[in-house]
């Protein structure tokens, strides 16, 4: 056979991809997310080198089989699931609670800068840690607490089905601490990293982490 000459011929899986995908039409809409999802990652590197992460991706997105998607309200949010919601033709359910913690006064500063401009209340924060409220904000016992309300819906109103919940990494250690443990107190155990994938398994009450902080197809 002969082959284009951008196909690396001592790529397996490019040989595959060329012979069996490329040019090809598919309108099926599982294949077609999970192309776009390989294209929006592919920005600044080679297909070939998003082709050979596919099988990560697909583990990470859990094969692409989404059934409802949820957010916060922030644009940020949505934008992320923008894309895979007009794919799939899902609407993005946004909802206020799955926002990340309120910091209120302190909203935009960094712990250093609170320890310099805020002594007392950055003391205030160590000491009395989980309790400690941000001035006009929230405690972390208050995200969790709103957090859990909301999931506890979402759960109950989606029996099997596959949800996607995009969010902050506050709200995704509120929910997987909540799921695991039932206490907020594991809340700092979880490290979330900016654009991982968690996959948890909720059957009966039971959850199960299939995948955590997956940022393989990064």
């Amino acid at each position: 056979m002969n082959r284009c000459k951008w196909c690396n011929l001592n790529n397996p899986k490019y040989i595959d991809y060329h012979d069996n995908e490329w040019g090809v039409l598919n309108l099926d809409d599982t294949y077609l997310l999970e192309m776009l999802i390989l294209e929006m990652f592919q920005a600044g590197l080679s297909w070939e080198c998003v082709l050979n992460k596919r099988e990560a991706f697909r583990t990470a997105y859990d094969d692409f089989d989404i059934d409802k998607i949820y957010t916060t309200t922030s644009s940020r949010t949505k934008d992320t699931v923008k894309k895979l919601s007009e794919l799939k033709s899902i609407e993005i359910i946004e909802k206020e609670s799955l926002k990340e913690i309120s910091f209120g006064d302190f909203e935009g500063l960094t712990f250093d800068e609170i320890k310099d401009k805020y002594p007392k209340e950055f003391q205030d924060m160590i000491e009395k840690g989980y309790e400690y409220k941000y001035p006009n904000g929230e405690s972390l016992i208050d995200s969790y607490n709103r957090v859990c309300i909301e999931l506890d819906n979402i759960i109950s109103n989606n029996d099997d089905r596959t949800i996607l919940i995009c969010s902050h990494g506050g709200t995704i250690r509120n929910i997987i601490t909540y799921l695991i443990s039932n206490s907020y107190k594991y809340h700092w155990n979880f490290k979330i990293d900016n654009g991982s994938v968690t996959i948890l398994e909720v059957q009966d009450g039971f959850t199960v982490i299939t995948a955590m902080n997956n940022t393989s197809f990064i």
